[in-house]
């Protein structure tokens, strides 16, 4: 009978350089890159004070490494994107700890991707309720984010199922179903106000003599990173807290994976003015983290949307997610997209108080995204 073992990492660095070969052949996107989750690590954006301790679940059988299940141990919500703040208040007015609980999720990303890399027949499902068994003595709970497919629920009784939304571009035209040919294409697609609004927001960076530009990570200059750098964190001033990731950890997964980055550029003559970072996979655009000296306040537009998704139409790409939240990502062609993420609190009463939570959210989800489907710029291609 074969011999299961699983054996918690603290570190990346502990696999060997034979199984992390192995390992992550089985990724196909940026965020479970081997290159970009040890950045991570290598950089302190996690462990130490982060309150992100890697807790990896590497399973081998017979001695043979068979699958690794990207995890952490957590003592605090920062950098998830899925709530759950008033779970840890309720939890610490009972004088219960909420934390640690476990995280199934990539750091300070909400990207629908699988975190559990193997060819072995052993499912995701599998893999994290094996975690879920293992750990009761350990955590308050075990919670699983941005699962790449929405369509197979989990239907193991212990998960609470919950919803949420994004906005996302595809590369799909309404009418005949096939890619778009160009921005024009795209832009025809759409109603006459709606497609005049786009065409006047982006005359205006041309009147403003506004140069979008865009590098691979191993083409940006140093100017061009440290300007992107700051304009980052003044992102994140302007709403009252530092960003979680560092210089260090941006100059290295430029250098290491530098055909996965796209760095945009934005100029006015021979200034920068602002800057946007995206990552590419095989099939899909992510953008990450925008800044900008705030001169220009259509440029967001500019940059973080237009540019991207004529990158998609140019490339090929099937899908553009821009990140979390933003309803006027609705009139430039964004649909809503459903995200979920699973939950299982050890403590019954929690468990089922959040149950009822979740389910009533996931109305208020639903009904909040047929009303933003509604407010698509599309024509109507019924005749």
């Amino acid at each position: 009978m074969p011999q299961l073992i699983w054996t918690t990492l603290s570190s990346l660095s502990d696999l060997s350089a034979e199984d992390k070969k192995y390992l992550f052949q089985f990724s196909n996107n940026p965020f479970t890159s081997f290159e970009f989750l040890s950045a991570l690590e290598l950089t302190g954006c996690v462990g130490g004070q982060s309150g992100w301790l890697p807790y990896h679940q590497l399973l081998t059988i017979d001695g043979k490494p068979e699958g690794l299940l990207i995890c952490y141990k957590k003592h605090n919500s920062y950098g998830e994107y899925v709530f759950d703040w008033a779970w840890a208040e309720a939890y610490h007015k009972h004088n219960i700890p909420y934390y640690p609980k476990l995280l199934i999720a990539i750091p300070f990303t909400p990207v629908p991707v699988p975190k559990w890399l193997s060819s072995n027949e052993i499912t995701e499902e599998a893999a994290v309720t094996a975690l879920l068994e293992r750990e009761a003595d350990n955590a308050s709970g075990l919670h699983y984010l941005y699962p790449e497919n929405t369509q197979l629920l989990w239907r193991n009784e212990n998960w609470i199922n919950r919803h949420g939304q994004q906005f996302h571009w595809l590369n799909q035209h309404p009418y005949h179903g096939q890619p778009f040919v160009d921005f024009e294409d795209f832009l025809q697609s759409m109603t006459a106000r709606k497609r005049k609004s786009i065409k006047k927001e982006r005359a205006y960076i041309q009147q403003k003599r506004l140069n979008c530009e865009w590098r691979t990570g191993d083409d940006i200059s140093d100017e061009e990173l440290n300007a992107f750098y700051q304009f980052y964190h003044l992102t994140y001033f302007k709403r009252g807290h530092q960003g979680y990731l560092n210089k260090t950890f941006f100059e290295t997964i430029f250098r290491t994976m530098p055909q996965a980055i796209r760095l945009l550029v934005c100029y006015q003559d021979s200034d920068i003015v602002a800057a946007a970072l995206y990552f590419v996979s095989n099939d899909t655009l992510y953008g990450r983290y925008w800044g900008s000296n705030h001169q220009h306040e259509l440029l967001h537009f500019e940059a973080c949307y237009y540019q991207g998704i004529e990158f998609c139409i140019t490339n090929k790409l099937k899908r553009f997610n821009p990140g979390t939240q933003g309803e006027h990502k609705i009139s430039r062609g964004f649909k809503p997209t459903l995200t979920m993420s699973y939950h299982h609190l050890y403590l019954e009463p929690f468990q089922e108080a959040i149950a009822r939570f979740c389910r009533e959210e996931k109305l208020y989800n639903l009904e909040y995204m047929e009303n933003c489907a509604e407010r698509l710029p599309f024509k109507s291609f019924d005749n």
